[in-house]
């Protein structure tokens, strides 16, 4: 019996996309035993499905195989580089600069899981315990930069650990949108060091849901992360694993869009 094609595997346009992205193949030394694409594929899945590392499927390769591949990615940055790459590539299909001059900043809480977490707290306002992904984005709702830490963290002050490095990367960003929790010195550091103009919103004078102009964009963005169910409550222990699946996330949705994936319900050959 042939194994089930999985929606969240990739199609050969795909693979062609992210090959030239991932490590290649060693000339010397033990030679990869195992499909690299099953293994990407293994991410995907548990990344689409949220389960656990020890449930893969049988279909994929052993889990400690997948999961190691996953956690050297997140230590040496890969997933951020494919990420920043493949942002790049959509922009341009788009057409627009590859380099943004606009971005959107805002955080957003998550709930842990049972099992005992490093860097959590507890949001005051939200009233949620577990951590918050800050996250920097373009007016595609593509995401620039990503930081994780814990939930009773000000938005003010760890905006900085993710602005500087999406700033050192995108030199052409000139002004980034936000809400009031980023009042303060932030806007002068930046326009000092980065000559870039940190836009706060006003504060809202009519009770009641109203739409910001632009900054709805990264409130899409949390909406496309939750939509994948690894995303929608953080079982990882350490903060930049967290980190990791929220580029895994992107680099799926970006790969859709480069390959204009139109997906039918088809099957594995044995």
């Amino acid at each position: 019996m042939p194994s089930p094609f999985y929606p969240s595997d990739l199609i050969d346009a795909e693979w062609e996309i992210i090959t030239p992205l991932l490590p290649p193949q060693k000339q010397q030394g033990r030679q990869r035993q195992v499909d690299f694409r099953e293994v990407v594929n293994a991410i995907f899945y548990r990344a689409d499905n949220g389960i656990k590392w020890r449930a893969m499927p049988s279909e994929f390769p052993v889990w400690q195989t997948v999961y190691s591949y996953y956690r050297k990615w997140v230590k040496q940055g890969l997933w951020e580089r494919i990420n920043a790459l493949l942002v790049e590539q959509v922009r341009s299909q788009s057409g627009r600069d590859e380099q943004p001059s606009l971005g959107m900043i805002d955080a957003q809480s998550v709930k842990h899981g049972q099992r005992g977490q490093v860097e959590q707290g507890v949001d005051g306002y939200k009233k949620v315990k577990g951590r918050k992904r800050h996250v920097v984005v373009d007016v595609l709702g593509l995401m620039l930069g990503c930081y994780v830490s814990a939930a009773n963290a000000a938005d003010s002050k760890a905006a900085p650990a993710v602005l500087v490095p999406v700033l050192e990367l995108y030199k052409r960003l000139e002004k980034v949108l936000g809400d009031q929790g980023y009042k303060g010195e932030l806007d002068s550091c930046l326009q000092a060091a980065y000559k870039c103009v940190l836009e706060i919103a006003s504060p809202r004078k009519k009770k009641g849901f109203h739409v910001d102009s632009l900054r709805w964009i990264v409130e899409r963005t949390f909406a496309w992360l939750d939509n994948a169910r690894v995303l929608c409550r953080d079982y990882e222990v350490l903060p930049e694993n967290h980190d990791g699946m929220i580029c895994v996330v992107m680099i799926r949705l970006m790969l859709r869009r480069l390959s204009n994936n139109r997906r039918t319900r088809t099957y594995k050959t044995a």
